[in-house]
């Protein structure tokens, strides 16, 4: 239902498709893994390490989300017409630098340096990566070459399940050992995915050039949608395990296991992307799954414990189930040469808008209210659910009207 043909004359990326296809989701995996281990234990280094609140775990996650969106932009744009292997390698290769940094005496000043280098933005979910977000465009760039348009969603759902499984069973590991395991666990494991990425077949680009007016028109769709998710997203997703950490007491053993069923449910539901988007299109997917992931975030703050615990571990499964329908919309809209940057431009875009509402949710949480994260992000969804629409035709068919 995406209505799209840049790719339908181009050659497949090379021979090696199918071995590329399995570097890039050993790589991913591991990544995924070292992500879920850092989504949890970020959190707890700065509030029980380092004694900080809400409002300084807030700045480190706005710090690392400026960051993210910066270096996701400039990335995308280099990978789409200078080099994007090299490009590529670069984005992996901050993540273990971000490790090292919080395996030296805990300190707020390698605290906040780690989480400018590795994205510890947590604005995104378990099944996109978690943290380290600046690589994620570049990869989604070359899975989209790597693969057939017909049944790439289909991909993408496999790709998005396996990182997003490898992330839950990261979360369960961060509550075993000492926050020192955690991260040099961490460290292994992205160094791996550096090495694992080394073998992918990369697509070569032409230097300099720039998208097409049609792409742009695409890309620049795609970013007006994502500023609104960004937004919801980084006035949650951050503060969501140290919500119940503060409101609830609940201890880090309990809560890796919470949040691994959390992420769990997350990585399930995108195996269903490929049914979604066959049957109603991504825009009526996008718009029916985030509804219930609003009300679910809607109703945390007015429940107990236990009912708020089920709408926790119930909400990334809703928000994440149309994601691989979403990313195949647009790299199948636009010609491999502008995919890198459509990607690296949309995900700037969502993470900039992240870093702004994380900064007002650490003081609505300290100083205001804890329920205003919560509505705005309902809000928020909802907005963006309409934007969708409005752009892209309930059916997803205004698409190519570029």
């Amino acid at each position: 239902m995406h209505n799209a043909d840049p790719e339908s004359k181009e050659p497949p990326v090379s021979p090696g498709s199918r071995s590329g296809l399995l570097f890039l989701m050993g790589s991913r995996v591991s990544r995924g893994f070292a992500s879920g281990l850092l989504n949890v234990g970020f959190a707890y280094l700065v509030i029980s390490e380092l004694n900080e609140g809400y409002f300084v775990l807030g700045l480190l996650y706005v710090g690392g989300a400026l960051s993210t969106a910066i270096l996701t932009y400039i990335l995308g744009r280099i990978g789409s017409r200078v080099n994007l292997r090299i490009t590529y390698l670069t984005a992996l290769g901050l993540l273990p630098v971000a490790c090292l940094l919080l395996l030296i005496p805990p300190s707020l000043t390698a605290a906040a340096l780690a989480s400018v280098l590795g994205g510890f933005s947590a604005t995104g979910s378990l099944s996109g990566g978690g943290v380290g977000g600046a690589a994620m465009p570049l990869q989604t760039a070359i899975l989209a070459d790597l693969t057939p348009r017909q049944g790439r969603t289909r991909w993408f759902s496999y790709f998005t399940f396996l990182s997003g499984a490898s992330a839950a069973l990261g979360t369960l590991a961060a509550g075993v050992g000492t926050l020192e395991n955690v991260f040099l666990l961490a460290l292994i494991l992205s160094l791996a995915a550096v090495v694992l990425g080394v073998p992918i077949p990369v697509r070569g680009v032409s230097r300099g050039a720039s998208p097409s007016v049609r792409s742009r028109g695409v890309i620049r769709k795609f970013t007006l949608t994502g500023l609104l998710n960004g937004f919801s997203q980084g006035l949650l997703t951050p503060f969501l395990i140290p919500y119940f950490i503060v409101a609830f007491g609940v201890p880090r053993p309990e809560m890796s296991i919470f949040s691994s069923v959390a992420g769990f449910g997350g990585t399930v539901s995108v195996l269903f992307a490929p049914y979604l988007d066959r049957r109603w299109g991504f825009v009526q997917a996008i718009v029916g799954t985030r509804v219930v992931a609003a009300v679910l975030a809607l109703s945390i703050p007015f429940v107990p414990l236990v009912p708020a615990l089920v709408a926790y571990m119930a909400l990334p499964a809703f928000r994440v189930a149309a994601l691989p329908a979403q990313s195949s919309a647009l790299m199948s809209n636009l010609p491999a040469a502008d995919r890198a940057e459509g990607a690296g431009t949309n995900q700037a875009a969502r993470v900039g808008a992240a870093s702004s509402a994380t900064a007002i949710s650490g003081y609505a949480l300290g100083d205001v209210a804890v329920a205003i994260p919560f509505v705005g992000y309902a809000v928020a969804l909802a907005v963006n659910s309409y934007l969708y629409v409005h752009f892209f035709g309930w059916k997803g068919n205004k698409i190519s009207e570029t």
